[in-house]
């Protein structure tokens, strides 16, 4: 690990490629917990998507989370990551679509940085591996400002 999974500068990531609609229907989190704007990179081919969350400046976490100086929690990057890799998982392999992907593991986390508000986060992932019709192991990353801030391996299982 510590290479990115994709260059994001020679990618296009000023529009979103898949409609709202299909995103909110591959993810069940709304409200505080829906952690994906959009999808602004979708490679079916490479199994590749990347996906961004902006916050604003007074995000829900902001305030309580070091009081004063604002950082994103940890746990927070790791939930948006899981949220990108679910919906590459739902859109380039062979598990039902309409079942919940869930959080089976985590290998290999490493913090790189920091994520203050206001901030524009996206989330990578791509290079997933499919075991049979039950667990998924899936690379994915986050950056911020050209940086990279996450990395990690999560386990997925259909349930």
């Amino acid at each position: 690990m510590g290479q990115p999974l994709v260059d994001l500068n020679a990618l296009d990531l000023s529009r979103d490629v898949l409609p709202q609609e299909e995103l909110r229907s591959l993810l069940p989190h709304r409200g505080t917990f829906q952690l994906l704007d959009g999808i602004c990179h979708f490679d079916r081919e490479r199994k590749l998507a990347v996906g961004y969350k902006d916050w604003t400046a007074d995000a829900w976490w902001a305030k309580d989370h070091v009081p004063g100086k604002p950082i994103m929690p940890g746990v927070l990057m790791i939930e948006g990551a899981a949220q990108i890799a679910t919906v590459l998982i739902k859109l380039t392999s062979e598990w039902e679509i309409d079942r919940f992907i869930g959080l089976a593991g985590l290998n290999e986390v490493r913090f790189r940085g920091m994520i203050v508000p206001p901030a524009r986060m996206y989330f990578v992932s791509g290079d997933m591996k499919v075991s049979g019709r039950r667990l998924a192991r899936m690379p994915a990353q986050a950056f911020c400002n050209g940086q990279m801030t996450l990395e990690l391996e999560l386990l997925g299982t259909m349930l």
